[in-house]
C-alpha cells in the first residue's frame, strides 16, 4: 500500500510540474503573439522595420523573414503560430471595433492605442493608434467612423507615396553601402553594409558581373 501511495504521489507531482510548465510557456508566448499582431501601426497589411523594432524577437529575425528584401513583412512572410500567420489584411485593425458594429470611431481607435500601450508594447505616437492622425482623411463620408472600404481606398491612395518613400530609403541605403562611390555594390560592400542581402547576392546579380547595380539592388516588387 505504501508503495502504491508513493507512486501515486510521485505521478501527481510530475503532472503538476508539467501543467505548470505548460502554463508558463503559454503565458510567455501569449503577449508576444498579441504584440506581433498589433505591430502594423498604419494598418497597411505589412510590418516594416520600424514597426518590427517594437518586438525584439521579430526584429532579430526580420532579415531572414523578409524573403524579397523589400523592407516589409507581408502576411506570407510572417512566422506561423499554431498553423496561422500573425496579422490580417489591415494588421488586426478590426479589433479596435469595440462595440462590434462594423465601424471604428475615433474614440475606439484611441482606446485601442491605449490598450496596446498598457499591454507592454512600445506604442507609437504618444500611445495613440497610428491611424489617428489620418482619421479625417480616411473618413471619406465624414460620419465619424472608419469602415473597411474607406481603409482600403485610403491605402490605395497612399500607395504611390509609400512606394516613393521606400524607393528613397532604398537609394539612401545603396549610397551608404557604395563605399567607393562607383555606382555599384561589390560582395565586400554588401557583406559589410547590407548583410541581410548577402545571402541573395548571386540571385540578385542578374548580369553575373559580380556586382549589384542600383536596379539589381532594388527590392523585388518595387521595380
Amino acid at each position: 500500500m505504501k508503495r502504491h501511495a508513493l507512486f501515486a504521489a510521485t505521478a501527481l507531482v510530475v503532472a503538476s510540474c508539467g501543467l505548470a510548465a505548460a502554463a508558463a510557456a503559454q503565458t510567455a508566448t501569449a503577449p508576444d503573439k498579441a504584440r506581433h499582431m498589433q505591430l502594423d501601426a498604419n494598418g497597411d497589411g505589412a510590418i516594416d522595420r520600424d514597426e518590427a523594432a517594437k518586438s525584439p524577437r521579430l526584429a532579430g529575425k526580420f532579415a531572414g523573414l523578409d524573403r524579397n528584401a523589400d523592407g516589409r513583412l507581408e502576411v506570407s512572410e510572417r512566422p506561423r503560430w499554431n498553423g496561422r500567420r500573425g496579422g490580417g489584411r489591415h494588421g488586426g485593425i478590426e479589433r479596435a471595433d469595440g462595440d462590434g458594429d462594423g465601424r471604428i470611431s475615433h474614440a475606439e481607435l484611441e482606446q485601442a492605442g491605449a490598450a496596446r500601450a498598457t499591454a507592454g508594447g512600445k506604442s507609437d505616437r504618444d500611445g495613440r493608434h497610428g491611424l489617428l492622425d489620418d482619421f479625417a482623411a480616411i473618413d471619406a463620408n465624414k460620419d465619424g467612423h472608419l469602415v473597411r472600404g474607406e481603409l482600403r481606398a485610403w491605402h490605395e491612395r497612399m500607395r504611390p507615396q509609400r512606394e516613393a518613400e521606400h524607393a528613397k530609403r532604398a537609394n539612401e541605403r545603396f549610397a551608404e553601402a557604395d563605399l567607393n562611390r562607383d555606382g555599384k555594390l561589390s560582395r565586400v560592400e554588401v557583406d559589410e553594409k547590407m548583410p541581410h542581402v548577402a545571402k541573395r547576392f548571386a540571385w540578385m546579380d542578374e548580369n553575373r558581373d559580380g556586382f549589384l547595380n542600383r536596379e539589381e539592388a532594388r527590392p523585388h516588387g518595387r521595380r
